[in-house]
C-alpha cells in the first residue's frame, strides 16, 4: 500500500479517560442528570472547562508527552497520564489513589491561531463502567436471594445478604466522589488539575461549567 492511501487506526479510546457528558452511560434518563450535578457523594459528575493557549496542538503534545509519566512513578509533579493524538489524560499520584479517583482528559483543537483544550474532569471512565456492570450483577444476585427467602426455599439471613449485596454498589458509588470548593461549583481536584495543565502548556482559562 503506498504512503498517500495509508490507513491510520484511531486507538486512543483505548487510553485511560474521565468519563463523558457523552457517554452512553449518562444518556440513560436515570442518569443523565448526575453528569452535571456537583455533590460530593456524586461519582458521575463531570466537570467540563476550556483553556486557551497560543501554543500550536502538536507542540501541546510534545509538552505534555514529556512531562506525563506513562507509569505510575514519583515524579517533580507527582502526575502522571497519557497523551495521543488531539487528546490526553492527566491525574495526580497519591497514596491514596484509587480505580475511581477523578482525572483529567482534554481535547485540543485549533480557531484563529489559537489552541482551544477542551477539558473535562471526572472519574476514571473504565472504573464506572466496571461498577455499573457490577451493580446489575449485584442487584440481580441481591434480588434472586430475597425471592428465594419470600418462596421459602432459602432460609431467611439470605435476605439479609441480599439486602447488602444491592446496597454495596450504592456505597461504592458515593465513596467514587470528589471533595467540593467552599463555593460548591468546583472540586478541589480540578483546580489542581488545571493549574498543572494551564502551567505545562502555557493556558489560561476560557470558559468554564460545571
Amino acid at each position: 500500500m503506498s504512503p498517500a492511501h495509508s490507513v491510520v487506526v484511531d486507538l486512543s479510546f483505548l487510553n485511560p479517560q474521565a468519563l463523558s457528558r457523552r457517554s452512553w452511560l449518562l444518556r440513560l434518563p436515570l442518569l443523565r442528570e448526575l453528569g452535571s450535578r456537583a455533590a460530593s457523594w456524586n461519582s458521575l459528575w463531570v466537570e467540563t472547562f476550556e483553556l486557551v493557549t497560543p501554543q500550536r496542538p502538536e507542540v501541546c503534545e510534545k509538552l505534555l508527552d514529556d512531562a506525563l509519566p506513562r507509569w505510575p512513578v514519583p515524579n517533580e509533579r507527582w502526575i502522571a497520564g497519557y497523551v495521543w493524538r488531539g487528546g490526553f489524560t492527566i491525574y495526580r499520584l497519591t497514596v491514596w489513589r484509587n480505580s475511581f479517583r477523578a482525572m483529567g482528559t482534554g481535547e485540543l483543537s485549533s480557531d484563529r491561531g489559537m489552541t482551544h483544550v477542551h477539558f473535562r474532569v471526572g472519574s476514571n471512565r473504565l472504573g464506572i463502567y466496571a461498577l455499573a456492570l457490577l451493580s446489575v450483577l449485584f442487584v440481580l444476585a441481591g434480588l434472586a436471594m430475597l425471592a428465594g427467602v419470600l418462596r421459602g426455599g432459602a432460609p431467611v439471613p439470605f435476605a439479609m445478604i441480599g439486602i447488602v449485596l444491592m446496597a454495596l454498589p450504592i456505597a461504592m458509588f458515593v465513596a467514587g466522589g470528589r471533595s467540593l470548593r467552599r463555593d460548591g461549583r468546583r472540586s478541589e481536584e480540578a483546580d489542581r488539575l488545571l493549574e498543572i495543565v494551564a502551567d505545562l502548556i502555557g493556558a489560561e482559562s476560557g470558559s468554564s461549567a460545571i
